[in-house]
Protein backbone atom coordinates (compact mmCIF):
# COMPACT_ATOMS: atom_id res chain seq x y z
CA UNK A 1 0.00 0.00 0.00
CA UNK A 2 2.98 2.56 -0.06
CA UNK A 3 1.97 4.68 -3.70
CA UNK A 4 -1.56 5.13 -1.33
CA UNK A 5 -0.91 8.34 0.53
CA UNK A 6 -3.18 8.93 3.04
CA UNK A 7 -3.33 12.75 2.67
CA UNK A 8 -3.64 12.27 -0.99
CA UNK A 9 -5.71 9.38 -0.92
CA UNK A 10 -7.88 9.27 1.54
CA UNK A 11 -10.53 7.84 0.29
CA UNK A 12 -8.59 5.09 -1.30
CA UNK A 13 -6.54 4.55 1.70
CA UNK A 14 -10.15 3.76 3.69
CA UNK A 15 -11.43 1.42 1.18
CA UNK A 16 -7.79 -0.73 1.24
CA UNK A 17 -7.54 -0.51 5.40
CA UNK A 18 -8.50 -4.23 6.39
CA UNK A 19 -9.74 -4.87 2.95
CA UNK A 20 -9.90 -8.83 2.30
CA UNK A 21 -7.67 -7.65 -1.29
CA UNK A 22 -4.88 -5.69 0.82
CA UNK A 23 -1.08 -7.32 -0.11
CA UNK A 24 -2.52 -10.13 -2.65
CA UNK A 25 -1.93 -8.16 -5.33
CA UNK A 26 0.25 -4.70 -7.04
CA UNK A 27 -2.88 -2.43 -6.75
CA UNK A 28 -2.63 0.46 -7.00
CA UNK A 29 0.09 0.40 -9.28
CA UNK A 30 1.61 3.27 -9.06
CA UNK A 31 0.83 7.22 -7.88
CA UNK A 32 -1.00 8.11 -11.20
CA UNK A 33 -2.92 4.56 -11.29
CA UNK A 34 -4.45 5.05 -6.62
CA UNK A 35 -4.82 9.01 -7.97
CA UNK A 36 -7.11 7.93 -10.93
CA UNK A 37 -9.16 5.60 -8.25
CA UNK A 38 -9.37 8.16 -5.77
CA UNK A 39 -10.79 10.41 -8.00
CA UNK A 40 -13.66 7.77 -8.97
CA UNK A 41 -14.01 7.06 -5.51
CA UNK A 42 -14.98 11.16 -4.63
CA UNK A 43 -16.95 10.98 -7.43
CA UNK A 44 -19.38 8.08 -6.29
CA UNK A 45 -19.32 9.51 -2.72
CA UNK A 46 -20.56 12.64 -4.21
CA UNK A 47 -23.21 11.08 -5.78
CA UNK A 48 -24.45 9.26 -2.69
CA UNK A 49 -22.97 5.46 -3.87
CA UNK A 50 -20.02 4.63 -2.31
CA UNK A 51 -22.03 3.02 0.74
CA UNK A 52 -23.40 0.60 -2.00
CA UNK A 53 -19.88 -0.37 -3.72
CA UNK A 54 -18.00 -0.45 -0.04
CA UNK A 55 -18.76 -4.30 0.43
CA UNK A 56 -17.30 -4.89 -3.11
CA UNK A 57 -14.56 -2.62 -2.75
CA UNK A 58 -12.98 -4.00 0.52
CA UNK A 59 -14.13 -7.91 -0.29
CA UNK A 60 -11.34 -9.90 -2.67
CA UNK A 61 -9.32 -8.79 -5.26
CA UNK A 62 -11.69 -9.64 -8.06
CA UNK A 63 -14.66 -8.15 -6.64
CA UNK A 64 -12.87 -4.81 -5.88
CA UNK A 65 -12.00 -4.76 -9.68
CA UNK A 66 -15.57 -5.21 -10.45
CA UNK A 67 -16.19 -3.03 -8.47
CA UNK A 68 -14.03 0.09 -10.31
CA UNK A 69 -14.82 -1.67 -13.50
CA UNK A 70 -18.70 -0.27 -13.10
CA UNK A 71 -17.82 2.76 -11.17
CA UNK A 72 -15.32 3.72 -14.22
CA UNK A 73 -18.09 4.17 -16.57
CA UNK A 74 -20.07 6.51 -15.17
CA UNK A 75 -17.41 8.71 -13.62
CA UNK A 76 -16.74 8.69 -17.58
CA UNK A 77 -19.98 9.92 -18.62
CA UNK A 78 -20.49 12.45 -16.41
CA UNK A 79 -16.70 14.15 -16.22
CA UNK A 80 -15.75 13.47 -19.72
CA UNK A 81 -19.28 13.48 -21.65
CA UNK A 82 -21.55 16.01 -19.48
CA UNK A 83 -24.19 13.49 -18.68
CA UNK A 84 -25.95 13.22 -15.33
CA UNK A 85 -26.19 10.12 -13.48
CA UNK A 86 -29.80 10.37 -12.26
CA UNK A 87 -29.97 7.08 -10.56
CA UNK A 88 -27.66 4.08 -9.36
CA UNK A 89 -29.09 0.41 -9.34
CA UNK A 90 -32.19 1.23 -11.56
CA UNK A 91 -34.83 -1.46 -11.62
CA UNK A 92 -35.07 -3.19 -15.61
CA UNK A 93 -36.71 -6.14 -16.75
CA UNK A 94 -38.54 -8.61 -14.55
CA UNK A 95 -37.08 -6.78 -11.33
CA UNK A 96 -33.49 -6.99 -12.51
CA UNK A 97 -31.05 -3.76 -11.19
CA UNK A 98 -28.70 -2.20 -13.70
CA UNK A 99 -26.25 -0.10 -13.01
CA UNK A 100 -27.44 3.27 -13.17
CA UNK A 101 -29.93 5.65 -15.44
CA UNK A 102 -27.65 8.63 -16.90
CA UNK A 103 -28.59 11.62 -19.61
CA UNK A 104 -29.13 14.51 -20.31
CA UNK A 105 -32.51 14.95 -19.55
CA UNK A 106 -34.40 12.80 -16.96
CA UNK A 107 -37.25 12.19 -18.66
CA UNK A 108 -35.26 10.76 -21.57
CA UNK A 109 -32.88 8.47 -19.56
CA UNK A 110 -30.60 5.34 -20.47
CA UNK A 111 -30.13 2.37 -18.78
CA UNK A 112 -26.93 1.06 -18.55
CA UNK A 113 -25.53 -2.24 -17.42
CA UNK A 114 -21.73 -2.87 -16.98
CA UNK A 115 -19.87 -6.35 -17.75
CA UNK A 116 -15.95 -6.75 -17.20
CA UNK A 117 -14.84 -9.91 -18.93
CA UNK A 118 -11.62 -10.93 -17.75
CA UNK A 119 -8.52 -12.60 -19.19
CA UNK A 120 -8.89 -15.11 -16.78
CA UNK A 121 -12.56 -16.34 -18.69
CA UNK A 122 -11.02 -16.49 -21.71
CA UNK A 123 -8.26 -19.24 -20.32
CA UNK A 124 -10.37 -21.19 -18.51
CA UNK A 125 -12.58 -21.11 -21.62
CA UNK A 126 -9.60 -22.44 -23.72
CA UNK A 127 -7.96 -24.52 -21.29
CA UNK A 128 -9.96 -25.23 -18.52
CA UNK A 129 -10.56 -24.08 -15.14
CA UNK A 130 -7.86 -26.18 -14.03
CA UNK A 131 -5.06 -24.56 -16.27
CA UNK A 132 -2.32 -23.80 -14.62
CA UNK A 133 -2.26 -20.41 -16.71
CA UNK A 134 -4.32 -19.10 -14.27
CA UNK A 135 -1.97 -18.85 -11.05
CA UNK A 136 0.58 -17.00 -13.52
CA UNK A 137 0.29 -12.92 -14.17
CA UNK A 138 -1.95 -11.72 -17.16
CA UNK A 139 0.93 -11.17 -19.28
CA UNK A 140 4.38 -13.09 -19.68
CA UNK A 141 7.27 -12.52 -21.64
CA UNK A 142 7.70 -13.75 -24.68
CA UNK A 143 3.99 -15.33 -24.33
CA UNK A 144 2.31 -16.17 -28.05
CA UNK A 145 -1.30 -16.75 -27.07
CA UNK A 146 -4.22 -17.09 -29.37
CA UNK A 147 -7.63 -14.84 -28.59
CA UNK A 148 -10.95 -14.55 -29.24
CA UNK A 149 -12.24 -11.68 -28.33
CA UNK A 150 -15.58 -11.67 -30.16
CA UNK A 151 -16.63 -14.83 -27.65
CA UNK A 152 -16.10 -12.78 -25.01
CA UNK A 153 -18.14 -9.30 -26.36
CA UNK A 154 -21.01 -11.83 -27.43
CA UNK A 155 -21.11 -13.57 -24.15
CA UNK A 156 -21.89 -10.18 -22.18
CA UNK A 157 -24.56 -9.16 -24.48
CA UNK A 158 -26.22 -12.58 -23.73
CA UNK A 159 -25.48 -12.02 -19.93
CA UNK A 160 -26.84 -8.69 -19.53
CA UNK A 161 -29.85 -9.17 -22.08
CA UNK A 162 -32.04 -10.16 -19.75
CA UNK A 163 -32.16 -6.92 -17.32
CA UNK A 164 -33.07 -4.74 -20.18
CA UNK A 165 -35.86 -2.99 -19.92
CA UNK A 166 -38.18 -2.15 -23.63
CA UNK A 167 -39.69 1.07 -22.71
CA UNK A 168 -36.20 3.38 -22.11
CA UNK A 169 -32.85 3.39 -23.75
CA UNK A 170 -30.63 0.67 -22.93
CA UNK A 171 -26.75 0.60 -22.85
CA UNK A 172 -24.31 -2.12 -22.37
CA UNK A 173 -20.85 -0.94 -21.31
CA UNK A 174 -18.14 -3.48 -21.43
CA UNK A 175 -15.44 -2.99 -19.58
CA UNK A 176 -13.03 -5.71 -20.35
CA UNK A 177 -9.72 -6.47 -19.14
CA UNK A 178 -9.05 -9.18 -22.17
CA UNK A 179 -5.65 -10.43 -22.99
CA UNK A 180 -5.94 -8.07 -25.62
CA UNK A 181 -8.80 -5.07 -25.22
CA UNK A 182 -11.61 -5.09 -27.77
CA UNK A 183 -10.33 -1.38 -28.39
CA UNK A 184 -7.39 -2.72 -29.30
CA UNK A 185 -8.62 -4.20 -32.64
CA UNK A 186 -9.46 -2.18 -35.60
CA UNK A 187 -13.16 -3.25 -36.44
CA UNK A 188 -13.96 -6.22 -33.50
CA UNK A 189 -16.89 -5.57 -32.84
CA UNK A 190 -18.52 -3.76 -35.96
CA UNK A 191 -17.86 -6.73 -38.47
CA UNK A 192 -17.69 -10.12 -35.80
CA UNK A 193 -18.57 -9.61 -32.54
CA UNK A 194 -22.06 -7.75 -33.09
CA UNK A 195 -22.74 -7.42 -36.46
CA UNK A 196 -21.40 -10.63 -38.57
CA UNK A 197 -24.12 -13.32 -39.68
CA UNK A 198 -24.23 -16.70 -39.86
CA UNK A 199 -22.14 -18.47 -42.33
CA UNK A 200 -23.45 -21.87 -43.80
CA UNK A 201 -21.09 -24.37 -43.58
CA UNK A 202 -19.18 -23.03 -40.46
CA UNK A 203 -19.88 -25.21 -37.40
CA UNK A 204 -17.36 -23.11 -35.31
CA UNK A 205 -15.86 -19.94 -34.79
CA UNK A 206 -17.69 -16.45 -34.82
CA UNK A 207 -19.44 -17.47 -38.50
CA UNK A 208 -21.15 -20.68 -36.67
CA UNK A 209 -24.29 -18.28 -35.22
CA UNK A 210 -25.39 -14.88 -35.75
CA UNK A 211 -23.74 -12.05 -34.35
CA UNK A 212 -26.50 -10.28 -31.54
CA UNK A 213 -27.06 -7.89 -33.41
CA UNK A 214 -27.56 -9.37 -37.00
CA UNK A 215 -31.17 -10.01 -36.49
CA UNK A 216 -33.95 -8.90 -33.46
CA UNK A 217 -32.87 -11.61 -30.73
CA UNK A 218 -31.94 -8.89 -28.85
CA UNK A 219 -33.74 -5.73 -30.03
CA UNK A 220 -34.20 -4.37 -26.39
CA UNK A 221 -30.63 -3.75 -26.11
CA UNK A 222 -29.78 -0.08 -27.51
CA UNK A 223 -26.23 -0.10 -27.81
CA UNK A 224 -22.91 -1.65 -27.01
CA UNK A 225 -20.21 0.20 -25.43
CA UNK A 226 -16.79 -0.45 -25.44
CA UNK A 227 -15.23 1.38 -22.63
CA UNK A 228 -11.26 1.04 -21.61
CA UNK A 229 -8.87 2.99 -19.48
CA UNK A 230 -5.36 2.61 -19.64
CA UNK A 231 -2.37 4.26 -18.02
CA UNK A 232 0.33 5.23 -20.46
CA UNK A 233 2.17 8.88 -20.13
CA UNK A 234 -1.14 9.55 -19.04
CA UNK A 235 -4.60 8.37 -18.27
CA UNK A 236 -6.28 7.62 -21.11
CA UNK A 237 -10.01 7.06 -21.72
CA UNK A 238 -11.37 5.54 -24.63
CA UNK A 239 -15.20 4.74 -26.24
CA UNK A 240 -16.90 3.86 -28.47
CA UNK A 241 -20.32 2.55 -29.04
CA UNK A 242 -21.76 0.22 -31.25
CA UNK A 243 -26.06 0.76 -32.33
CA UNK A 244 -28.26 -2.22 -32.76
CA UNK A 245 -29.77 -1.81 -36.17
CA UNK A 246 -32.92 -4.19 -34.90
CA UNK A 247 -33.21 -2.50 -31.70
CA UNK A 248 -36.70 -1.54 -30.67
CA UNK A 249 -37.32 2.44 -31.29
CA UNK A 250 -38.15 3.08 -27.38
CA UNK A 251 -34.72 1.58 -26.73
CA UNK A 252 -32.66 3.49 -29.36
CA UNK A 253 -29.28 5.38 -27.53
CA UNK A 254 -29.86 8.96 -28.47
CA UNK A 255 -26.91 9.99 -30.84
CA UNK A 256 -26.00 13.02 -28.52
CA UNK A 257 -24.81 10.39 -25.86
CA UNK A 258 -20.94 10.92 -25.88
CA UNK A 259 -21.06 12.60 -29.32
CA UNK A 260 -17.52 13.30 -29.20
CA UNK A 261 -17.16 9.17 -29.57
CA UNK A 262 -16.54 7.22 -32.49
CA UNK A 263 -20.25 5.46 -32.94
CA UNK A 264 -20.86 2.90 -35.62
CA UNK A 265 -24.19 1.26 -36.42
CA UNK A 266 -23.55 -2.06 -38.15
CA UNK A 267 -24.55 -0.93 -42.10
CA UNK A 268 -21.16 -0.70 -43.91
CA UNK A 269 -19.10 -3.53 -44.21
CA UNK A 270 -15.62 -3.15 -42.62
CA UNK A 271 -12.22 -4.34 -43.30
CA UNK A 272 -11.41 -7.97 -40.81
CA UNK A 273 -10.77 -7.13 -37.74
CA UNK A 274 -6.95 -7.18 -36.64
CA UNK A 275 -5.00 -4.61 -33.80
CA UNK A 276 -4.69 -0.97 -35.02
CA UNK A 277 -1.86 0.46 -35.31
CA UNK A 278 1.80 -0.72 -36.31
CA UNK A 279 3.15 -1.56 -32.77
CA UNK A 280 0.13 -2.49 -30.30
CA UNK A 281 -0.10 -0.23 -27.00
CA UNK A 282 0.14 -3.70 -24.92
CA UNK A 283 3.41 -5.16 -27.08
CA UNK A 284 5.79 -3.09 -24.69
CA UNK A 285 4.16 -4.51 -22.17
CA UNK A 286 4.21 -8.23 -23.24
CA UNK A 287 7.79 -7.66 -24.03
CA UNK A 288 9.04 -6.25 -20.81
CA UNK A 289 7.13 -6.96 -17.78
CA UNK A 290 8.60 -4.83 -15.63
CA UNK A 291 6.61 -1.86 -17.35
CA UNK A 292 3.64 -2.96 -15.47
CA UNK A 293 3.62 -0.10 -13.21
CA UNK A 294 3.39 2.35 -15.98
CA UNK A 295 0.71 1.13 -18.04
CA UNK A 296 -1.30 0.69 -14.35
CA UNK A 297 -2.19 -2.90 -15.04
CA UNK A 298 -2.38 -5.29 -12.50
Amino acid sequence: MSVIDPSRHPLLHAVADGAQWLGTDEFPSCREWADEHEAWLRFVRDSGALEHYLPRLRGPKERRDEAFAEIAPAHFFATKCGLSIFEWEPVGAKGKRGEFLMGFDKRSPVFVEVKAPGWEDEIAKSEGQDSCRLQQPKYISGEARATAPWASARHAVVKAYPKMPDDVATLLVINDDLMVSLLDWSTMLNDIALYAPKSPGHTSGYLAENGPFADTRFERLGAVGVFNVRLTSHVEYRFAIFGNPHALRAVMVPREIAAGYERYDGSKGTEPARPTGKRPWFAEFIADPSSRARFGKE
